[in-house]
């Protein structure tokens, strides 16, 4: 603040008129407070928002998959997805390599593979390359001495602004 006024004081001595550089900020600031009250609400609204929660009709299957419960409408990272969470005996790797047959000219494909402190992760997604360009992703986490795979599958939902835009 006291660079903000001595900056002022040397413009008025030539003769220049400074902004009111802490009036902009507070302005931002409220402008940014707003916007990001109006993104909560549509994440709200679409998370509120009656349907059927389901994965595209063309996801793969996990092999030997256990789910921990029904897929759900949650807020990850700030964009409104579907997720399912589970179990399966088979290894990270296992699991990737059989979502990696799933491959073909319809849909983009990436496979991460991460091997931290001996706990492998093994992340696939799959998007549609055609409208509606839908998305799918496997992670699949395996700790070290652990005999379980923790599987998330995930899919990012449109909000309903979002969907009434398309």
């Amino acid at each position: 603040e006291a660079a903000l006024r001595q900056a002022s004081e040397a413009a008025k001595k030539i003769g220049i008129e400074m902004p009111n550089v802490k009036k902009m900020m507070e302005e931002d600031a409220k402008e940014e407070a707003k916007e990001e009250a109006k993104a909560k609400a549509k994440v709200q609204a679409a998370i509120s928002a009656p349907g059927l929660v389901a994965f595209p009709d063309w996801t793969p299957k996990i092999p030997e998959f256990t789910p921990a419960g029904p897929a759900a409408k949650k807020v990850v990272d700030d964009v409104l997805q579907i997720v399912q969470t589970g179990t399966s005996p088979l290894t990270p790797v296992a699991l990737a390599d059989a979502w990696e047959k799933f491959k073909n000219d319809k849909y983009q494909f990436s496979r991460m593979r991460s091997n931290i402190n001996k706990t492998i992760t093994q992340t696939v997604t799959f998007r549609e390359l055609e409208d509606p360009h839908q998305e799918v992703t496997m992670e699949a986490t395996r700790e070290p001495r652990e005999e379980i795979t923790h599987v998330t599958l995930s899919a990012p939902l449109p909000t309903p602004a979002e969907a009434k835009e398309e």
